[in-house]
């Protein structure tokens, strides 16, 4: 049986601090919320990509060893296997969608 809804109360959080929202059958779906600014996260890659977009504050996204700053409206994308690390730098909201779907 397929799960058509989570509601707020039914997310759960990941060790990053992550939400888990909804998973279907191909990707999961989740959302970075008021992530305070901190030191740059260590590199690392996954064997998913992940397509994300930004709705609040700002951080740098190293992919590949290219930099980007993303801001409020931008999106971004991170290919499986990419080796990629990013910082916040204003307290930050993002949702992101991992295809193949992830529990992490």
């Amino acid at each position: 049986m397929s799960q058509y809804k989570v509601s707020q109360s039914d997310t759960t959080h990941g060790k990053d601090g992550e939400h888990h929202l909804i998973k279907g059958q191909q990707s999961s779906m989740r959302l970075w919320h008021r992530e305070e600014p901190a030191g740059a996260k260590p590199e690392s890659s996954n064997p998913y990509e992940t397509l994300g977009y930004v709705t609040e504050g700002q951080m740098d996204l190293t992919v590949n060893g290219e930099t980007i700053t993303l801001r409020p409206g931008d999106s971004y994308c991170v290919p499986a296997g990419a080796p990629h690390t990013y910082r916040i730098t204003e307290t930050l909201t993002a949702v992101e969608v991992n295809t193949p779907g992830t529990d992490k």
